[in-house]
């Protein structure tokens, strides 16, 4: 059979499902047996086979159906030929819009066991039929099955992989889970430990590790599986199919007793209400603190019985860690923003000297110079070109290719140029706010917000170092750091009176008390 004097080219399609492997005249050899012999009797070439072996057709994602449209797609072959046309899809969506999708390509979809010319309106009511029961088949087919798996479970069984605690058996008649005689009492020992509440998931994860549990694969038990296990009703002899089903009592042993299972229940419960409230507290100086005693970073924690918030640091001292009381801290700070406040006459001496300072670092730009410089040249070079076609000294040709290197080179230029000058109106852009910043500091701690106060403290310092308790020294964010370098070493006068010595370093972001 010839199309347009050259012969149809064919590309076999088969699947079969993993409940389907094991019928004979759904296997993969099967198919493409007919299949071969089908084209063969119509004339056709066979040049593509695709196969997806243990993949559903409820779903198009196939790997090898995919590689198949996509092939279509590029028109390799002029049919696609399947056994029956629920190896092609089983999805009644799917089914329709990859067949629409073929016949605006101008293909063909055939079946060697339900022949019929879709094109015709008896053909196409046929199909449609065909595929309406195919789907109807799939859909109770998988209802059957989680019968069956549901009435498994209900006896017992457990066809699912087996936790940690149990191994996983299974005969002819089929599958079920028993109590690891290794890992079975190491379980039930976790529970009992748990339940004294004396460990949190991350120290018993340490020290379950120290004591030698592992995971399948020889490693760390991670604190989130921990998590999991002790939240897991299995170990309660409990059974289900998926998660969110009502348990059921299964046939395998409990590895843990109602009891204890209920205090760890309990004791997870408090300590992640714990973990929630302290996320809810708020700290001025979250992420800011280095405690100069431990020279070590600080977190902000709240006690969750005495309700007392400190700065802890993460090194000990002498085998503690170090606490420092927040509100103590906090206090601090309204004094520390006064003083770092700079005044009207203060704020307009320093944006006039900065802004002479962008200017001359401007003029000095040489790769700013240079790029403006290039520009310039590549503009007259282009009127030059212009002229010597114009007067015949060189071709049309030569014109417009040398034009079109200019025109590149300029482009590129252009580009450079204007992120160099966007880059620069940032940082002076950066400059003008923190000297608008600078001016209104106490103004905006005192009559801002819990929030606006934080966002204000995150703006300003990059960090706080104490020192006994007390505020020693900070360091200034970007520009804030030369704002105040260059207020001090000007001899201007803050709005506050300093509490102590003050070094003037212009190179450094640091301000010591």
């Amino acid at each position: 059979m010839t199309t347009a004097n050259r012969q149809v080219r064919c590309c076999i399609y088969a699947r079969v499902s993993t409940e389907e492997q094991a019928e004979r005249d759904l296997s993969i050899p099967f198919q493409l047996e007919r299949c071969r012999y089908h084209a063969q009797g119509k004339g056709w070439e066979v040049v593509r086979e695709f196969v997806d072996a243990g993949e559903s057709a409820r779903t198009d994602k196939r790997p090898e159906f995919q590689k198949m449209i996509a092939s279509a797609r590029a028109k390799e072959f002029d049919v696609i030929l399947v056994h029956k046309f629920d190896r092609f899809a089983r999805n009644d969506y799917d089914f329709v819009v990859y067949e629409k999708e073929l016949e605006g390509l101008g293909m063909t979809l055939d079946s060697v066991s339900e022949p019929g010319d879709a094109s015709t309106p008896a053909g196409y009511i046929g199909r449609r039929m065909m595929q309406v029961i195919s789907t109807w088949y799939s859909k109770n087919l998988a209802i059957e099955v989680k019968k069956g798996m549901q009435k498994v479970v209900e006896n017992g069984g457990w066809p699912k992989t087996a936790p940690v605690g149990y191994t996983n058996k299974r005969d002819r008649k089929g599958a079920w889970i028993e109590a690891d005689p290794e890992y079975g009492p190491r379980i039930t020992k976790a529970f009992t430990e748990m339940a004294s509440g004396k460990w949190t998931l991350e120290n018993w994860a340490d020290q379950a590790y120290s004591l030698g549990y592992r995971n399948r694969a020889g490693g760390r038990i991670r604190k989130q599986n921990w998590s999991r296990i002790f939240h897991n009703r299995l170990y309660l002899g409990e059974t289900w199919l998926r998660v969110g089903d009502v348990p059921v009592q299964g046939k395998h042993e409990p590895l843990v007793d109602r009891n204890t299972f209920s205090t760890v229940q309990e004791i997870l419960k408090a300590r992640n209400k714990q973990r929630q409230q302290a996320r809810r507290n708020k700290y001025l100086l979250r992420g800011l603190v280095y405690s100069l005693d431990a020279d070590s970073i600080c977190w902000a924690e709240t006690h969750p019985s005495r309700g007392i918030s400190y700065y802890r640091s993460r090194a000990a001292v002498n085998g503690s860690q170090l606490y420092y009381n927040i509100n103590e801290v906090d206090s601090q700070l309204r004094d520390m923003i006064s003083q770092i406040t700079i005044s009207d006459s203060v704020s307009h001496e320093l944006n006039k000297e900065i802004t002479e300072r962008f200017d001359n670092e401007e003029k000095g730009n040489m790769e700013l110079e240079r790029t403006r410089l290039r520009l310039s040249k590549l503009k007259t070079m282009e009127k030059n070109l212009q002229q010597l076609a114009l007067e015949g000294e060189i071709s049309i040709d030569d014109f417009k290719e040398h034009r079109a290197k200019i025109e590149a080179e300029r482009a590129r230029l252009q580009n450079e140029l204007d992120f160099m000058e966007q880059r620069q109106r940032l940082v002076i852009a950066d400059f003008e706010i923190a000297l608008q910043l600078a001016n209104e500091l106490d103004f905006l701690f005192d009559k801002g917000s819990f929030d606006e106060k934080r966002l204000l403290c995150e703006t300003i310092f990059k960090r706080v170092y104490l020192k006994e308790g007390k505020i020693s020294n900070v360091e200034l964010n970007s520009p804030f750091g030369l704002i105040m370098a260059k207020s001090k070493c000007s001899g201007t006068v803050l709005n506050s009176t300093p509490h102590g010595t003050r070094t003037c370093n212009p190179l450094s972001k640091n301000w010591r008390l």
